[in-house]
């Protein structure tokens, strides 16, 4: 089973820090992998921090600026990076896949292939008394 994964940022917490105005702290995020063969879809909802470096002027970004497609970036490179959780966001996804896939269904008495509608119970001969 092969998962596509769509990112996409779903808030930002921005503040001034020194002279920089709306510098992103912190990006709010949600990854929904998709399974190739049936379609169906696993989400994961995460937050991660956004390191600033104030001595790395030419990294800068305005906010105005600013892609998702970057933002996405500067996650994804949180997550799945040497101190990054990967492995648990995919295992989380792959679980909420296979829960859709795999679904148990309880079926009540009336909906039991015997059943009528009105289920009447069964003696049961308690042998010899």
């Amino acid at each position: 089973m092969a998962v596509t994964y769509s990112w996409g940022i779903t808030q930002m917490t921005k503040k001034t820090v020194g002279e920089h105005e709306n510098v992103i702290l912190h990006a709010r995020w949600e990854l929904i992998g998709t399974e190739g063969t049936t379609g169906t879809e696993g989400r994961f909802i995460g937050a991660t921090p956004i390191d600033f470096d104030s001595g790395s002027v030419d990294e800068f970004v305005a906010f105005g600026e600013l892609t998702e497609e970057l933002v996405i970036g500067w996650v994804s490179a949180s997550v799945t990076g040497p101190n990054g959780y990967w492995d648990h966001i995919s295992q989380q996804i792959q679980k909420g896949i296979d829960e859709v896939d795999d679904a148990v269904e309880e079926v009540q008495e009336d909906g039991l292939p015997w059943s009528t509608g009105s289920v009447t119970p069964t003696p049961v001969d308690g042998g010899g008394e």
